[in-house]
This record gives structure tokens, C-alpha cells and sequence, in this order.
């Protein structure tokens, strides 16, 4: 066998081998990057609920936060459903967003006593022009007040009613009133109805 020969088959194996440890040694990073991918596409319904900012904190010390986050970020990471959860909270958005342009009509409708300064309020909301997803009332009197969030959508051209317990001296010093943006009362407790 001639030394170019040999030179020649010498050169073919030592790319062959090249080639096999540049596949064996990514192999583990092509892993992590589809475990990371799997983990991602697991949370991120999550993320759109939470939004950015809340799902950073809620999951600072997990591995996957840096990896998803650049996945989240990417306009071309794909997966089976995406789109449907981009549409379904692109949805919720704009009726939190018409929420806080739209003013809702609120009356009291009746009041009970339950004894020493403490009424039971039955109120109703209507919303003539777009539904809320879940609505939101300050309800005060000079003794108490917080922030009650409804469970319940308020739909176009629809009422719901609503009972409430308040610490009052007299009914006429209860008030309610629909509000648009919680922020604005970050010191009063809330509760669902």
C-alpha cells in the first residue's frame, strides 16, 4: 500500500471519528434542549396567566425559567395548541381591558339587619354595551370597607345580583361601586363571591 494511500485512509477514519464525537458529545445538549422544550410548553398556560412578571417570582429557583422564558419570547417557538391559548387569554385581555373603560350601573337593592351594626346588602350590576369577565366592587361604609370579585361573568345586556355583609351604622351610609382597576386600592382586603 502506497503512503498516499494509507495517508488516505488515515484521514477518512480520523474524520469519521470526528464526526461520531461531535454527535456523541452534543447529544446530552440536544436532550436538555428538548427536556427544557417539553417543560416549557408544560407551563406555558401558566405563564400567560400569570404574566411575566408574576411567573418570574412564582418560579425564580426552577431551572427551566431562563430556557422557557427565551422560548416564550421567540416569535417563532411553535407547539399543538399555542395558538389556542394565545387566543383564549389575547381574549381575556381585551375584556379586562373594556372593563376598565366601561362603567357598570350598581343599585342596592335591599338591606337586612344582623344585628348590632352588621347588614346583609343585596345589590345588583348591569352592564348594557360589552361583558366582564369578573367584575369587581368596592363596597364601604364609614365602620368598613374591601373589594369583593365576582366569580361570575357580567354579560352584555345582562344583570347579576350580588349579597354582601358590611359593618354599618345605618344603611343609608352603605355605598357601592363598580371598580375598574384594583391597583388603585392595594391596602384593602378582597373576597370572591
Amino acid at each position: 500500500m502506497s503512503l498516499e494511500t494509507l495517508g488516505t485512509k488515515y484521514v477518512g477514519m480520523f474524520a469519521s471519528i470526528l464526526v461520531l464525537t461531535v454527535v456523541i458529545s452534543s447529544a446530552p445538549t440536544v436532550f436538555a434542549e428538548s427536556k427544557f422544550d417539553d417543560m416549557c410548553k408544560m407551563m406555558y398556560e401558566r405563564y400567560k396567566e400569570l404574566g411575566e412578571q408574576k411567573f418570574r417570582e412564582k418560579y425564580k429557583n426552577k431551572s427551566f425559567l431562563n430556557e422557557c422564558m427565551k422560548m416564550y419570547k421567540n416569535p417563532n417557538w411553535y407547539f399543538v395548541g399555542k395558538g389556542k391559548i394565545d387566543k383564549n387569554y389575547e381574549k381575556i385581555d381585551m375584556l379586562m381591558h373594556d372593563a376598565k373603560e366601561k362603567k357598570i350601573d350598581v343599585k342596592i337593592l335591599s338591606s337586612v339587619s344582623l344585628g348590632k351594626e352588621k347588614f346583609l346588602v343585596k345589590f345588583r350590576a348591569c352592564m348594557e354595551n360589552s361583558a366582564i369577565l369578573q367584575p369587581s366592587f368596592l363596597i364601604k361604609s364609614p365602620i368598613e370597607q374591601y373589594v369583593v370579585l365576582s366569580s361570575k361573568t357580567l354579560q352584555t345586556g345582562k344583570c347579576n345580583d350580588y349579597h354582601v355583609q358590611i359593618k354599618a351604622k345605618q344603611t343609608s351610609s352603605i355605598q357601592i361601586e363598580y371598580v375598574s382597576d384594583l391597583s388603585k386600592y392595594p391596602n384593602i382586603k378582597s373576597k370572591m363571591i
